[in-house]
């Protein structure tokens, strides 16, 4: 498989969707936005974005099927080699209010692994690369993990779970564990992008619970080709594949983050 041609048309894409994305923002329409679940919306833009990415990935490699948050199109069903993740609009909440970060998606697997994601971060205009064995790149730049190794000195993003009800206790117990022993602790609503933050060394630890695989693939990938470590809360890929959990770090402070996360289990 042509990995590099096949990354280049993607970024193109997500350079496209994100063009489209902040289009709609300009005169964007609250009152259309739908709620999925408690807390969690999804709007006629995110629907409409998924259209453009499909038909285009589509023509980039036909035999592919599809895992896509928007379910604008038929889901795969475990007959092809191979697969693309799309979440066309990650940090819709964000979307909503006119704050960033807010990003297009899109990762290539097959059933061992992530090929290639990328992520466009439309606020900003930042470019998220990365495929496997090439390396991670922000706007064709290559990007690396921090090389903090204290978790003093670490800058953390918390993400937190939609479902509260099953997560208040973990998130308020590893949020007291980590505030004040720690550089700070932020929260930025877009998965995908806090992922991407990891890769290129602007902060040292991001975790979430209970998100989707099309919040994770694009970033994990950019992570783990920046010299970063991806895994579930127990060090594993179990849960992380699945988005249940995910620990992303630089690698050298993951495991003292894994401790942390174990002792705050209720």
């Amino acid at each position: 498989m042509r990995l590099g041609g096949i990354l280049e048309e993607v970024k193109a894409l997500a350079v496209e969707a994100g063009a489209f994305i902040a289009t709609q923002r300009e005169s964007f329409d609250l009152s259309k936005v739908e709620s999925k679940h408690s807390h969690d919306y999804v709007s006629y833009v995110d629907k409409g974005c998924e259209e453009l990415v499909v038909s285009r990935l589509k023509e980039i490699l036909p035999e592919a099927g599809f895992i896509t948050e928007e379910k604008t199109v038929k889901q795969e069903d475990g007959k092809e080699e191979y697969f693309w993740v799309v979440d066309p609009l990650d940090g819709t909440t964000n979307f909503i209010h006119d704050l960033a970060p807010y990003c297009v998606c899109i990762a290539l697997r097959n059933r061992e692994e992530i090929l290639l994601g990328v992520v466009y971060e439309v606020s900003r205009k930042e470019l998220y690369s990365a495929a496997k064995g090439m390396g991670a790149y922000l706007n064709d730049k290559p990007i690396h993990v921090s090389a903090i190794n204290d978790v003093d000195q670490a800058l953390v993003m918390v993400g937190y779970p939609y479902n509260a009800d099953d997560w208040r206790a973990f998130c308020l117990n590893i949020t007291g564990r980590l505030y004040g022993h720690c550089a700070s602790i932020r929260s930025m609503g877009s998965a995908e992008a806090e992922l991407c933050y990891v890769a290129a060394g602007k902060i040292d630890v991001y975790f979430e619970s209970f998100i989707q695989p099309w919040d994770v693939a694009a970033g994990a990938i950019i992570v783990k080709e920046a010299g970063g470590k991806v895994s579930d809360y127990d060090g594993a890929d179990a849960k992380w594949e699945s988005g249940r959990q995910v620990l992303a770090t630089n690698g050298l402070l993951h495991e003292a983050v894994l401790q942390e996360m174990q002792k705050a289990k209720p």
